[in-house]
């Protein structure tokens, strides 16, 4: 909607301004940002990450997590995001409220409310906020799930850790705690996105090509970190050996050389592509190999929840016509109001 704007914050609104910080330019002595599309591909294709570099799937206590238990935490995601997505009956659930904060609750109740309350919790904001909080629910529940049985209706991702025992068990606890929280988030936070950009939707509008354009505008992952590697060097000579990459998504696909009206939110732009991200100048989910794990529970999962606030005749509240976009790592918008229409 035209008549609405998004207060970008810090680092973030000084790059869309500055027009000098485009293709391969310099942040620091050690950093250079790259927003040309092939050179960014090009880049994320070049290796894959380093462990260390991963969020999810990072190293537990110094240790790398499995190739096993990394399939196996994603066997059980999709499981219970396919749970969700396809479940006919309507939840009893109000999304009005304010959001990505509803939104993250209505996932965290439709995906996980069979597990025990400690196991359930770690996947809320509040305990991901706080390294105690982390390792005090990460302890509960690994007695719990060590000394009772889960019921019937838990989760996929919380029977995984039924087959586990000892240090396996705690890993995928901990693995839990990253995972739901950040489906959750991304979930909750890009629906949050798509509604402050196009709500309310036309009857015939695609809610997967307004997601598309919602991902180049506003993508969730604005930027992907490589450490240094002289792989990137060899693929562009302003690139030094000893330099940290910052690809950036969010100018890669706003550059106006490359898109028609690139600041414009103009879902139909996707109409009859089937695969966006084969797109030079598009990777919201990153490139490669190395491409989101989550990529397709995230849009199944956001296409369900529009429907959702769709099904309850829900609008962005029109006393809003600005919204804040804080600087962090997972650009959300700060606060919106869903109301009844």
């Amino acid at each position: 909607m035209n008549y609405r704007t998004i207060r970008f914050g810090g680092e973030v609104r000084r790059l869309l301004r500055d027009t000098t910080q485009r293709d391969v330019f310099r942040i620091d002595e050690t950093t250079v940002g790259v927003t040309n599309g092939p050179l960014s591909k090009a880049i994320l294709a070049a290796r894959p990450m380093y462990d260390f570099e991963r969020i999810v799937f990072k190293p537990i206590k110094k240790r790398p997590v499995s190739k096993a238990l990394f399939a196996a935490v994603m066997k059980a995601i999709g499981q219970d995001a396919r749970r969700v997505a396809n479940d006919p009956e309507p939840a009893a659930f109000d999304l009005r409220g304010v959001w990505p904060a509803q939104g993250h609750i209505y996932l965290r109740a439709r995906l996980y409310s069979g597990d025990p309350w400690a196991v359930r919790a770690m996947a809320s904001n509040t305990v991901n906020r706080s390294i105690g909080l982390q390792g005090m629910f990460e302890a509960m529940s690994s007695r719990i799930l060590a000394t009772r049985s889960l019921p019937h209706e838990a989760s996929a991702l919380a029977k995984l850790t039924e087959t586990l025992t000892g240090d396996e068990r705690r890993s995928a606890i901990t693995l839990y705690r990253r995972a739901a929280q950040s489906v959750c988030s991304t979930v909750a936070g890009l629906a949050t996105s798509v509604l402050w950009l196009g709500a309310p939707f036309d009857q015939d509008a695609k809610l997967r090509d307004c997601i598309m354009e919602t991902l180049r505008l506003l993508p969730p992952a604005w930027l992907f970190l490589r450490t240094p590697g002289k792989e990137f060097a060899e693929l562009d000579h302003r690139i030094r050996e000893a330099d940290d990459v910052l690809v950036i998504p969010l100018l890669t696909q706003r550059d106006p050389a490359v898109w028609i009206e690139p600041d414009m939110y103009r879902p139909a732009r996707w109409e009859s592509i089937d695969d966006p991200e084969a797109h030079d100048h598009y990777l919201p989910f990153g490139h490669g190999t190395d491409r989101c794990w989550a990529r397709e529970l995230v849009l199944m999962l956001t296409e369900h929840i529009l429907r959702e606030v769709t099904r309850q005749r829900l609008r962005v509240d029109p006393a809003m016509h600005s919204v804040t976009m804080p600087m962090r790592t997972l650009l959300t918008i700060a606060r919106l109001d869903l109301v009844a229409a």
